[in-house]
């Protein structure tokens, strides 16, 4: 089930991608600030809702905005969801912002990531372990456990990352190439590992994490042993990845870097 905004003469550049699954309290809010914050001639957005039991979907389609349900749940599902319905809508999207449903992401970041990627990056991850402002909001247990995993991506990559942060930009054919299968925990380090596996431009930008307004936490604050247990499932999904792209030789898109690029010096 879709939703679709006014048609425009416009054509926006780039899909903003939001997950959400349980977020009746939170997705007005967000989408209300993330709305006031983008140029609608260059962004649009789509809500990927997966797996909900409650309004979620109703109150986002007050909004104009793509809306994409699916009864699977799942982060990775909310986000293909999402894809799919975004594409029919605006074929000519040339990238994608994953961007968290809950308020934790901060609107004013998106620019950042599109500048990076009309700079020439195809894959541009923010970080957010390395600003000492955000350990507040994520706790340093969650600090601690997602610098942990991103250090994992560069032992697997031999690339620099230092967070498996959702905040983050995927050049099209770049996402199409990876051809995504971990659709539930394993999204995030999927992307990152294979973006590095298919020697893509990589930028790493200082990001802002912001409190979650409302809705279940569903990885972070919640037991050391759940926490445990998705971080050993996590890093599995990253060796799933890193196993397969080692398998074949990646096909790289064409306006992909042959050739491996520096990280940001500052989002590091």
């Amino acid at each position: 089930m879709t939703n679709q905004p006014n048609d425009s003469l416009e054509l926006p550049r780039i899909g903003i991608v939001l997950p959400a699954c349980d977020e009746e309290s939170c997705i007005a809010a967000v989408l209300s600030e993330l709305l006031a914050t983008i140029d609608p001639s260059k962004y649009v957005i789509a809500v990927g809702v997966n797996g909900t039991s409650d309004r979620t979907a109703e109150i986002a389609r007050r909004f104009p905005v793509i809306v994409a349900e699916t009864d699977a749940r799942g982060y990775g599902h909310g986000c293909m969801a999402a894809i799919a319905a975004l594409c029919r809508v605006h074929p000519t999207v040339g990238a994608y912002i994953f961007f968290a449903a809950d308020g934790a992401s901060d609107p004013s970041d998106v620019a950042l990531l599109a500048a990076a990627y009309e700079e020439g990056n195809d894959f541009v991850l923010g970080s957010r372990t390395a600003v000492r402002s955000n350990w507040a909001a994520m706790t340093l247990p969650h600090v601690a456990a997602n610098f942990a995993l991103g250090m994992w991506c560069t032992v697997l990559t031999s690339r620099w990352f230092t967070d498996l942060g959702p905040l983050r930009l995927v050049e099209r054919s770049l996402f199409e190439t990876m051809g995504l299968r971990e659709l539930t925990y394993g999204w995030t380090i999927e992307s990152q590992i294979a973006a590095a596996c298919l020697r893509a431009r990589i930028r790493q930008l200082s990001v802002r994490e912001r409190p979650r307004i409302a809705g279940e936490q569903k990885v972070s604050r919640v037991s050391w042993r759940r926490t445990f247990a998705i971080g050993c499932r996590i890093m599995a999904a990253g060796w799933r990845t890193d196993v397969r792209f080692a398998q074949r030789i990646p096909e790289v898109p064409a306006n992909c870097a042959a050739e491996l690029v520096p990280q940001s010096q500052g989002g590091s």
